[in-house]
């Protein structure tokens, strides 16, 4: 691939992807400076990637490892972002959309039980449910088969729904 061309693929890339890498970046920082930063980061990190030569199967999958990387090693670094500050806030970009578990529900509640489910499942049904990323991809960024995917995205969801239905401050049992 020429330069140009790499080039031309990683700006399409950006267009593409950039908001929807913000809103997953946001949601797990809640500081939108921070956000900003470490999507800016995150495509860095992947241009570098891609001009060294290296071959990537899924660039969208690979770049919103790097973002959840960076997120990690931010969470490492400080500690003062929570999910719970998160729901507090009132923060839920484009889940009254994405999300239709049952009708009447009250969105911050269901944030606050999203926030309360394991990590694997939370992330596994953001991506699905917000996001809108189809399984093969959810797989490829996790690391893991589609079918375990499905089955924790399945999981995850009837946890969800639970939390809602009898308040999402109980405890979970996987």
């Amino acid at each position: 691939m020429t330069k140009v061309d790499l080039e031309k693929s990683f700006f399409e890339l950006y267009e593409r992807e950039s908001d929807s890498l913000f809103r997953f970046v946001f949601f797990r920082v809640n500081d939108r400076e921070v956000a900003l930063d470490l999507v800016q980061e995150s495509f860095v990190k992947l241009w570098e990637v891609l001009s060294s030569g290296r071959a990537i199967d899924n660039a969208r999958a690979f770049l919103f490892r790097i973002a959840s990387n960076k997120v990690i090693d931010r969470y490492r670094k400080v500690k003062e972002y929570s999910l719970d500050l998160l729901a507090e806030e009132g923060f839920d970009a484009s889940l009254e959309v994405a999300v239709s578990i049952e009708e009447g529900i009250d969105m911050k509640e269901a944030m606050k039980a999203l926030e309360r489910l394991p990590e694997k499942y939370r992330e596994a049904v953001w991506l699905r449910n917000v996001e809108e990323w189809a399984v093969k991809d959810i797989a490829k960024h996790l690391g893991e088969s589609e079918n375990a995917v499905s089955v924790r995205i399945h999981r995850g969801i009837a946890m969800w729904r639970k939390k809602i239905r009898d308040g999402y401050d109980k405890p979970d049992r996987e």
